[in-house]
């Protein structure tokens, strides 16, 4: 199982680097579209926000530990200050979602061996891996970081809901019955 996950994620930094001569052309081809334009313009902070107010939802459904809640902010606000940053490189917002998607496969694969913060910050460390110059080497490094938030908070949330059911199992009152 570890090795399939391993596989996953070099395939993954394989389409990344096997797009690198041709990610330019499609970028500027997909931003010449008018979903294209929009998508890396103006609805990229529209569509950020949609996913952290999702986010936000199924935190409070799970009853998250104020952690996630701190986690899934400091994501959020990262994302408005990097889409600010990036306002004149569209094709370069691209960055944030590729090498978030790139933390949490690293993190998947780390997971067995690596726990806590130290897995998600060692995914984030191995997952910004190509650049050209400091601009590329922020939005990959950026782009990591944020998914590690983002994968924290959501896994933060995922044991406070386990550990919801768990304890209400265990628990004669939780499960309806009465000691009268």
């Amino acid at each position: 199982m570890a090795r399939a996950r391993w596989l996953v994620v070099g395939a993954y930094v394989g389409a990344i680097y096997g797009t690198l001569p041709y990610g330019p052309v499609i970028g500027r081809t997909v931003i010449r579209s008018a979903l294209g334009a929009w998508l890396l313009g103006s609805g990229m902070g529209l569509v950020a926000a949609l996913a952290a107010a999702g986010l936000l939802a199924a935190l409070a459904r799970r009853g998250a530990p104020r952690g996630a809640y701190v986690a899934l902010g400091a994501a959020g606000a990262g994302y408005a200050l990097a889409l600010s940053w990036l306002r004149a490189q569209h094709l370069e917002r691209v960055h944030l979602p590729e090498y978030g998607i790139m933390t949490w496969l690293a993190w998947w694969a780390l997971a067995p061996h690596v726990r806590g913060v130290r897995g998600y910050a060692a995914a984030a460390a191995l997952a910004p891996g190509r650049y050209y110059d400091l601009r590329d080497v922020a939005a990959n490094a950026l782009g990591a970081v944020l998914g590690a938030l983002v994968l924290g908070a959501i896994r933060a949330a995922r044991r406070a809901r386990v550990s919801d059911v768990s304890s209400a199992r265990r628990s004669p009152q939780a499960a309806g019955s009465s000691s009268r």
